[in-house]
């Protein structure tokens, strides 16, 4: 007897409640459904899958239930069943309320002469999951990878362009395994020629043994050291040496430059400090362009206007945190323009929350590497006040008006104190515009035709007539 003769005697011996148990077993989910697809019943071999949305297919087709891609292949499934009495296996997927598709491996049965239909499936969320983290974990791996190459190829860029001469050691063998072209130039050998020999070869004799000592000291104490020392061609170096490792393998970085080289980069260590005097300095510190824009700015200016980060105030114009905003900017670039530089000019600062600040500005311009302009602000409080106080001529006339009271009548009093007032101001706005009546009068809220009338009133033209770059 054939296998399949023995396993068909075997189930005909079997009742149809045991040959429904063993359909039950053998799936996740058992369906059995009419020629047409129409389910009329459903069992659950998996008690998890038990749910109302599937056992409400009961007298539903079984097309409907799953999702528009998955049609097809239930078509195909029942079109095989009917024609051959068994399928092949195929994927559906079913939708699930508030829930991801629902993965179905189904196959189809016919039974009988009735035309029934047996469709048998096995959940496939376990494998889903498992596939899923498998295409998560090749994503992960191909980012790492486009990561570390990315980062290689930065690294050659770098060493490729760097203006110092950088050689890779062995630490073992002090043997060159790498070199960029600032190396080759500066031991006049090709990079070509340079790997796989030792650096030792490329110092004067006289300075061999104290190099080889320091690179072996760095190689074993895992400690970066610096060595004075003679190429092979004559030229005075300082070399300097730091270890790491690559893989399993450990390396030496090794970056030398001429005597001249190290003075510059003493230089630019001073000019470090000069720059980090300035970040921390009590005062505010801020670089801008030829307009006005802000570069850079110290934290003691971002104290000033209350700013939390430099990214709030880069690019924004200087004159946005100004009393007189656009004049007082006016003002300074045109000194700035014509002189190089200004002194304590006399404004107030305005925070983010609208608080002035009497400050005095000093400024400068500096055109070499790149046109800019620095400015110093320093919080003076009331001592602006004394930048603008009348001269004594004035003072006494002040003084002068309250012996009036009492032998004048109060209509002539006060217009001889609007006077007063009236020439206060203008003398203090020409103080504050250096002179320039254009800006003067933009400060006052006056026309430039009125503050000449009351200039040439109260005898104050001859201060301002040099200065007046409009006339």
């Amino acid at each position: 007897m054939t296998n399949i003769a023995s396993t068909a005697h075997t189930f005909g011996q079997l009742n149809p409640e045991e040959i429904a148990n063993l359909v039950e077993a053998s799936a996740d989910i058992s369906l059995t459904l009419n020629s047409a697809g129409v389910i009329q019943s459903i069992a659950f071999g998996n008690p998890d899958l038990r749910s109302p949305n599937l056992e409400n297919w009961v007298g539903k087709s079984w097309i409907d239930m799953v999702t528009v891609e998955s049609r097809p292949k239930i078509q195909a499934l029942l079109t095989d069943a009917n024609e051959s009495s068994l399928s092949r296996f195929r994927q559906i997927n079913v939708p699930m309320p508030g829930a991801s598709d629902l993965p179905l491996l189904c196959a189809t049965l016919k039974i009988g002469s009735s035309g029934q239909i047996i469709a048998l499936a096995r959940d496939l969320r376990e494998i889903s999951l498992l596939q899923q983290r498998l295409v998560d974990a090749q994503q992960a791996i191909e980012r790492d990878y486009t990561r570390l190459r990315q980062l290689e190829t930065r690294y050659r860029v770098l060493f490729e362009m760097a203006s110092e001469a950088v050689l890779v050691l062995d630490a073992n063998t002090f043997k060159i395994v790498e070199a960029n072209p600032r190396a080759a130039d500066l031991l006049s050998e090709s990079i070509k020629k340079l790997n796989g020999r030792s650096l030792i070869d490329y110092l004067a004799k006289g300075d061999r043994i104290q190099a080889q000592s320091l690179l072996s000291k760095v190689a074993y104490t895992s400690t970066a050291a610096d060595l004075n020392t003679k190429l092979l061609n004559g030229q005075e170096a300082f070399l300097s040496a730091a270890p790491f490792r690559n893989e399993n393998q450990s390396l030496l970085l090794i970056t030398i430059k001429r005597s001249g080289e190290f003075v510059d980069r003493q230089d630019a260590g001073a000019q470090s400090l000069v720059i980090q005097a300035l970040e921390n300095a009590p005062d505010g510190f801020i670089v801008t362009n030829s307009a006005g824009k802000i570069l850079t700015a110290n934290q003691a200016f971002l104290r000033l206007v209350m700013a939390d980060k430099l990214d709030q105030i880069l690019n924004e114009p200087l004159e946005r945190w100004l009393e007189r905003s656009s004049v007082d900017l006016r003002v300074m670039l045109s000194n700035l323009q014509e002189k190089g530089s200004i002194k304590l000019f006399a404004t107030s600062i305005r925070d983010s929350f609208g608080t002035l600040h009497p400050v005095e500005i000093s400024a400068v311009s500096v055109s070499y590497p790149h046109s800019c302009l620095g400015f110093t602000i320093r919080e003076v409080g009331s001592r602006i006040r004394s930048k603008i106080q009348p001269d004594e001529s004035i003072t006494r006339s002040s003084e002068e008006l309250t012996q009036l009271v009492g032998r004048l009548p109060l209509k002539e009093i006060i217009n001889e104190t609007t006077d007063l007032i009236e020439q206060l101001c203008i003398k203090a706005a020409l103080d504050l515009t250096r002179g320039n009546r254009v800006s003067a009068s933009e400060m006052l809220g006056l026309s430039r035709q009125s503050l000449y009338i009351k200039l040439r009133k109260y005898n104050l033209s001859d201060q301002s007539k040099d200065s007046d770059i409009e006339e």
